[in-house]
């Protein structure tokens, strides 16, 4: 079994709706009570592990995309209809990934309960004053129950309140696990669990004292025991409500948005200290100028002194061209112009802010659509990645880009084009691949491509 969790408590429970059953590693004992709030009288309420029984839990294997954990998690979401005889909905399952892998992809070991049973487990533990640091299905016990006897096959079986638990460990990894009511023949159930899982048969394990004849190994060390004394640790597996795993992705879609915010307003700040900067240079070539025209016209002025002083002394004609080669020489040429007023005013007094292009993008997703990547920068086109469901859906997206805005009657974007589409599919379910780009409105860039001298 695969390193897991750091030990955080030291009693272990195992959860069922017909009672619990607790290991404390500390006393090193083990005892069955009929409620959580009867074991809490025993125990004390402290910190605990709740393990939830195999009447309660269903353990499945299946093949999955070798890649990251989120992308792994979403393939799964859309198959547990598939693998579990309950709705998605209603389903608290998380999983482990093994290091076998095929053409098919990665093996991974899906485990799930009924949510109702969950949140049932929460209120009947929280009720006895005990904190749950993590719950997992307490059939992982034979995955190190197995290891201590270093083994890394076999068919581990276990006594239970009402009938006998039985997990298939394949490669040291829990593949199937059931709770079986005839308990007059293990070794009969024991070869139907091997069938059902689709795996050979190998050794027998009996934990926790367990007597039968066809047992190959017989071991007083009970799964639960072996669970909460692994040294590897507790497995990464924790079982938890939907509502939960929804607030802390919500949690954690909100402080990427803060991120981006902050990101964002930090560009605002840094494009305003530029600006500032920039200003600061125009205001100076300004006063350049100005303080230039108060010498020209006063040289101006010394010159209309000058022509009077030579008009008394020489001829007209004299005088004009001695006047037009002092005009020559104190003509101004500062290299300034409106046109480089115009550049300025085109830089930076544009027509639309970035944060209102993507809002105007993410108000026009319809369902059935997802976005993976906005591209945007000044002067060029917008460009939107993302997965569809189908073709339909990426048309009637694009055709919302182009509409106008309600507020002001006029569109946003413009020149909205679908640049690619692809058709694929993950796990059997179709899906398309596209990317669409436009122009917002008023995102001009800095220089006039109208005046590019053309080679």
């Amino acid at each position: 079994m695969s390193k897991g969790n750091p030990k955080t408590a030291n009693l272990v429970i195992e959860w069922s709706p017909k009672g619990v059953t607790t290991f404390d590693a500390v006393t090193r004992s083990s005892q069955h009570f009929e409620s959580a709030q009867a074991a809490a009288a025993t125990t004390g309420s402290r910190e605990v592990v709740a393990a939830v029984s195999r009447r309660a839990v269903f353990v499945r294997t299946t093949r999955v995309p070798d890649a990251a954990i989120s992308d792994v998690r979403l393939v799964l979401s859309m198959k547990l209809g598939d693998l579990f005889p309950l709705a998605a909905s209603d389903l608290a399952y998380d999983f482990v990934l093994t290091d076998d892998v095929d053409g098919e992809g990665r093996l991974a070991i899906v485990v799930a309960m009924a949510a109702q049973d969950l949140r049932r487990l929460h209120e009947e533990f929280k009720a006895a004053g005990y904190k749950v640091a993590q719950v997992i299905p307490s059939a992982f016990g034979s995955v190190a129950l197995a290891e201590s006897l270093s083994r890394s096959a076999g068919a581990v079986v276990t006594r239970e309140t009402d009938g006998i638990g039985i997990d298939i460990i394949e490669g040291k990894q829990l593949r199937y696990s059931r709770l079986s009511t005839n308990t007059a023949n293990p070794t009969a159930e024991v070869c139907r669990t091997y069938t059902v899982a689709g795996l050979a048969t190998a050794e027998v394990i009996a934990s926790g004292g367990l007597k039968f004849a066809d047992a190959d190994v017989t071991t007083p060390q009970g799964t639960l025991e072996a669970l909460i004394s692994s040294p590897h640790g507790l497995p990464t597996v924790n079982l938890e409500v939907p509502e939960a795993v929804a607030l802390r992705a919500k949690k954690a879609h909100d402080r990427r948005q803060a991120m981006a915010l902050f990101t964002f307003a930090a560009a605002l700040g840094l494009a305003g200290f530029t600006y500032f900067d920039y200003s600061s240079k125009v205001a100076a070539v300004e006063a350049a100028k100005a303080k230039e025209k108060t010498q020209v016209a006063k040289l101006t002025k010394e010159q209309k002194k000058q022509q009077d002083a030579l008009s008394m002394l020489v001829s007209p004609q004299t005088v004009g061209k001695l006047i037009g080669d002092r005009k020559l020489a104190l003509t101004p040429n500062d290299g300034t112009s409106d046109d480089a007023e115009s550049a300025i005013d085109l830089g930076f007094k544009y027509g639309q802010k970035f944060s209102d292009i993507v809002t105007v993008v993410v108000n026009n997703v319809p369902a059935g659509v997802w976005l993976n990547g906005i591209s945007l920068e000044r002067g060029k086109r917008l460009v939107l990645r993302g997965t569809a469901k189908t073709n339909e859906q990426i048309s009637a997206f694009a055709r919302s880009l182009s509409t106008q805005d309600p507020n002001t009657e006029v569109p946003r974007l413009r020149d909205v084009r679908l640049e690619f589409t692809n058709n694929g599919s993950i796990e059997q379910t179709p899906i398309v691949q596209f990317t669409v780009s436009a122009f917002p409105v008023g995102n001009v860039p800095l220089s006039d491509p109208s005046k590019v001298k053309q080679k």
